[in-house]
């Protein structure tokens, strides 16, 4: 038996700890499970703050959030990065994470959320440097205040599963 889908607009952020698979090589299942706890945490924290957002879901060392609106979406992966960023610089948490954001149509399957805007944010953010946050002109063409936001365009990038190359921007 399937569930309803229904199709809805906003925006998917996908994060991934940087280094992590080394780090459980290193430190062993006791340690990595209290960095996702952690990160858990963190997000958890960040999201209280932005109803229009939620956790979809955890992907081994990853997230997956769901936004109604870009802004939100941004706010919410500004917020996470600057949170790791406190526990990295304070001894607290030992991984960096990389963050990609797309804008556009999904399709919500229960409490999942699927199709081609999922696909594209998950590559976009595995294209993501350490400590870094890109999102597409979809993104920024869904926020009324992306001429305020300090981005460095990237440019067309060739997308693994995409016909046309997404227009990419560095959020710093």
């Amino acid at each position: 038996m399937s569930a309803v889908a229904t199709q809805i607009v906003g925006s998917v952020l996908f994060t991934d700890l940087v280094g992590f698979t080394d780090f459980n090589d290193a430190r062993g299942d006791a340690a990595a499970v209290e960095v996702l706890d952690r990160q858990r945490c963190l997000i958890d924290t960040v999201l209280v703050e932005h109803p229009s957002a939620r956790l979809v879901k955890e992907l081994g060392d990853g997230l997956m959030v769901w936004s109604a609106d870009a802004p939100s979406a941004l706010d919410v992966a500004a917020e996470f990065l600057a949170a790791v960023g406190v526990e990295r610089d304070a001894g607290d948490f030992p991984l960096s994470i990389r963050l990609g954001i797309h804008h556009g149509p999904v399709t919500e399957r229960g409490d999942d959320v699927v199709g081609q805007t999922v696909n594209i944010a998950a590559r976009i953010s595995a294209l993501a440097g350490p400590s870094e946050l890109l999102v597409s002109d979809a993104v920024l063409a869904a926020c009324p205040t992306a001429d305020r936001l300090d981005s460095e365009p990237i440019g067309p990038v060739p997308v693994k599963g995409v016909a046309a190359p997404v227009w990419l921007h560095r959020l710093g």
